[in-house]
């Protein structure tokens, strides 16, 4: 992970000049993992160069190169976490001592990583001191609950910065913008309007080179509860008192709090063909004595129990090697009464597509154009923002965004702790039913397709209907999920 998000995220911001001009990057592993890492030439050449030289120029890589520093270290030796401090300590100056440690590591180092933190390397009062958590948060309520108990051990919880890298992308930053900077728009968003929330993610490519992680995950921990989660939060909660960071995660933590627990019967899980084949999943599955249960798709229904939401459906699909790459979170609007001015027309529906090619669009109705169109035949058409338009240079990349707003202190991008507890009770139940002993076998889909068809039957049941670019019921639209 720390050669292929985090260290060309910082790269460039350093070459867009965002970081700090005093500011020192120490690389710390230990030895123990990786022998072939002995100083910082030796991690240059063989881990980051390889990633970093497509982002930037030789002379900007020669740059970059002399801010970091290599520090060998063992989490239980005492001495070498001094040795780390003393190099901190230099590098400061005397001036304030701020410190971010990014924690690049499986969960299960998380305790004893925060524990040496502060047992050998803790510079306040002299600075601020700030640690940078990865996903997985736990893998379900009760690890999640340990995770936090052990961390807030040792930090406090505005220290901690839990990364979900999908709150930092373009898209996902508009959508309070476009809730509530537009309060006609925002009025759109309520039980009175909406027949069905969908978000679905998808991707083209299969577990190919990770199998043996997310064999033990699978896509509901890995996509659904954390990335499509933090979506749905943004869609459905309530204005906050103000933009500060607490305010809006007390809004998302009370909208998750109003989620009913998901159940079998409001879920399809899938499984794509060939995952069986996969050579570490023959491993894992010759261990066990049976084949793999992991799903690789999953569509569940969700409902929230509010005056906003009560009896919407909140469906969120993900998927690995469907036919495409994408992102997208589609309110559709009711349905017309088929007695009314214009006749049985198609759903108006607001679209945000998180990517590719972020954007915001409108599916309404308008007047069909031509000498002879009559006054009651209009058509589906679209309104567009495209946010790319409004780019001023390069985009940041989600870690980009993350980093710098940890630099900051700010933390409206990242999850609180009883965010994460709370999106593992909504799946908890779930979880156990699909991974006991007499749990369903996952349906078989083949690859590049839209994955299983019980999926769409579950869809349909909650009254989503799909349109042709023109208006007609049908699968052939452009960006059909």
């Amino acid at each position: 992970l720390a050669k292929k998000k985090p260290t060309p995220a910082i790269f460039n911001l350093y070459k867009c000049r965002t970081l700090p001009t005093n500011v020192h990057i120490i690389c710390c592993d230990d030895l123990t993992y990786h022998n072939d890492i002995r100083n910082i030439d030796d991690l240059w050449c063989r881990r980051l160069e390889q990633y970093l030289q497509p982002e930037g120029l030789n002379t900007d890589l020669h740059d970059f190169r002399e801010l970091l520093r290599f520090s060998p270290i063992k989490l239980d030796d005492a001495a070498a976490m001094a040795t780390l401090d003393g190099l901190l300590r230099g590098l400061s100056g005397g001036m304030r001592d701020n410190r971010i440690f990014y924690l690049a590591q499986p969960p299960f180092l998380f305790e004893q990583s925060v524990r040496s933190i502060r047992q050998h390397c803790w510079s306040e009062p002299h600075g601020w001191v700030r640690v940078i958590v990865e996903k997985p948060f736990g893998r379900d309520l009760a690890s999640a609950r340990d995770l936090s108990r052990k961390l807030a051990a040792f930090l406090a919880e505005q220290q901690i910065f839990r990364i979900d890298h999908y709150l930092a992308k373009t898209m996902v930053l508009n959508i309070l913008t476009l809730r509530f900077a537009n309060r006609e728009l925002g009025r759109l968003f309520h039980a009175d309007n909406v027949a069905n929330v969908r978000i679905t993610f998808k991707e083209d490519i299969g577990v190919e080179g990770r199998a043996g992680y997310f064999n033990n995950y699978g896509i509901i921990r890995d996509i659904m509860q954390n990335h499509l989660l933090q979506l749905l939060t943004l869609v459905t909660m309530e204005a906050p008192a103000s933009l500060r960071a607490e305010d809006v995660r007390n809004e998302k933590v009370k909208v998750l709090k109003q989620i009913r627990p998901v159940g079998l019967d409001d879920c399809v899980v899938g499984q794509y063909e060939g995952y069986q084949e996969d050579p570490d999943i023959q491993k894992i599955n010759a261990e066990k004595g049976h084949p793999s249960k992991c799903p690789t798709f999953a569509t569940c229904v969700l409902y929230l129990d509010n005056e906003r939401w009560s009896g919407v459906p909140l469906i969120l699909k993900a998927g690995k090697h469907l036919e495409q790459r994408s992102t997208i979170m589609r309110l559709q609007f009711k349905k017309a009464p088929p007695n009314s001015l214009f006749g049985d027309q198609p759903q108006n529906e607001l679209v945000m597509r998180v990517q590719p090619n972020e954007a915001i669009y409108y599916r309404v109705l308008a007047k069909t154009p031509g000498i002879s169109s009559r006054a009651h035949e209009v058509r589906r058409t679209v309104l567009d923002l495209d946010l790319r338009k409004l780019e001023v240079g390069r985009p940041p990349e989600a870690y980009e965004k993350l980093i710098h707003d940890v630099l900051k202190g700010e933390s409206h991008n990242f999850v609180r702790a009883d965010e994460v507890e709370e999106g593992w009770r909504i799946f908890d139940p779930l979880l156990r039913q699909l991974e006991g002993d007499d749990a369903p076998l996952p349906v078989q889909y083949p690859k590049g397709g839209r994955g299983p068809l019980e999926s769409d039957k579950l869809i349909n049941s909650t009254g989503f209907r799909r349109y042709t670019k023109t208006g007609v019921e049908g699968l052939a639209q452009d960006d059909f999920d």
